[in-house]
């Protein structure tokens, strides 16, 4: 993961050397988040949460965008009515690409990536029982921005985040399939 993490630093500050126009930005965001678990009756994923922060710069193409995207996902899962429980975190650091279009003061974007993740199922009532996994992971998005203040923009959107499966003994306890429905600030630097 370690590589993962360099080579996507060593991207983003290629690319960033070689934009000729443009301005850096940060964002943060957070939001629901709603993680795939495996499907039994005993078995209950509830709603829960991603934060997160970027920085990235906008390029001389005009509304191409690219970023650093470090996350933090969570959500717990109850079993058997909740007698078991587990707390289900995702932390992932990506390298997105974005698209802003439109003409007015409302941009929507769409939004792709490519990183690392690692997540790790945790059970409450089971001293010691942590299950881990680390892999590569994607992620596409779309939504929209607007304006709020001179250099601050708002925004909505929805991320579909594919990171590591959970596996024991050869049970798929999630696929790693993650939807956010997030909003975000965003700061010209």
């Amino acid at each position: 993961m370690t590589k993962v993490l360099l080579i996507l630093a060593a991207s983003l500050a290629a690319c960033c050397s070689a934009a000729t126009a443009g301005d850096w930005y940060a964002s943060v965001y957070g939001g629901i988040n709603r993680n795939s678990v495996i499907e039994l009756p005993f078995v209950d994923s509830n709603d829960g949460e991603v934060i997160g922060a970027t920085i990235g710069r906008n390029l001389s193409i005009p509304g191409l965008r690219i970023e650093a995207d470090l996350s933090y996902r969570t959500n717990e899962v109850d079993l058997f009515g909740g007698a078991l429980t587990a707390n289900h975190e995702t932390t992932a650091a990506m390298f997105n690409v974005a698209y802003d279009f439109g003409a007015g003061p409302v941009k929507p974007y769409l939004l792709g990536g490519i990183g690392a993740a690692k997540t790790q199922a945790t059970f409450e009532n089971i001293s010691l029982l942590r299950i881990e996994a680390s892999d590569l992971a994607y992620q596409a998005g779309a939504g929209a921005t607007v304006p709020i203040a001179a250099g601050v923009r708002f925004g909505v959107g929805y991320r579909y985040f594919q990171g590591p499966v959970v596996e024991v003994l050869g049970t798929e306890l999630s696929d790693g399939v993650n939807h956010s429905l997030i909003a975000n600030l965003a700061f010209d630097l």
